[in-house]
């Protein structure tokens, strides 16, 4: 039962924090939501930071979990990669409260938050730094530092991640992947010969 109510508390915590920000949110409006007395909420948090902070940290444990189940679907680092990239869009356009940090700027009100965020932009290269291992260990990707690699292209997805997801539809978001990807796998020189 403590558990059902945790996850009540949580999950409409969430929808009212995406709707409303964290500034507009109470937490007696998200004890009458979720049903529980507001005691009951402050036996699992100390104050509306640390239900926020929750939030967050959920939100990235779910993107990070889908990410990784469509990467390990597939066999080549080609289609691992891709996979990635496809995946990372898809699922962060549902992890609204990760999305509004950007845009409301929460970092600078609750520091904790930019941690957070961060936890997620290091998981992310975690995940595209083994694809790209094991890309090279196959002779399939020819890079000389594959960590610094990754972070390169983390860095490149996450300054398209606030424009597509919040602008853009889902079609969009994908006719713009694929120009990307080609990039990342085949670069903007022309071969020359004897390359």
């Amino acid at each position: 039962m403590k558990q059902e109510k945790l996850e009540s508390i949580l999950d409409t915590a969430k929808k009212m924090f995406a709707r409303y920000g964290l500034q507009k949110t109470s937490l007696e409006e998200v004890a009458r939501m979720a049903r529980v007395a507001k005691a009951t909420l402050y036996n699992y948090f100390e104050n509306k930071d640390q239900v926020y902070l929750e939030v967050l940290r959920r939100e990235i444990d779910d993107v990070i979990k889908q990410v990784s189940l469509s990467v390990e679907q597939e066999v080549s680092p080609v289609d691992k990669l891709r996979a990635f990239v496809q995946a990372k869009f898809r699922y962060m356009k549902d992890a609204i409260n990760i999305l509004n940090l950007g845009r409301e700027g929460i970092d600078k009100l609750l520091p904790k938050t930019a941690e957070i965020h961060d936890s997620l932009f290091k998981r992310e290269v975690e995940i595209i730094r083994c694809i790209l291992d094991r890309g090279v260990n196959e002779g399939v990707f020819r890079i000389k530092d594959v960590f610094l690699t990754a972070q390169a292209i983390g860095y490149a997805l996450k300054g398209f991640e606030l424009n597509w997801l919040v602008q853009e539809s889902d079609k969009q978001i994908e006719d713009y992947l694929y120009p990307l990807t080609d990039v990342v796998f085949k670069g903007i020189l022309a071969e020359r010969p004897g390359e």
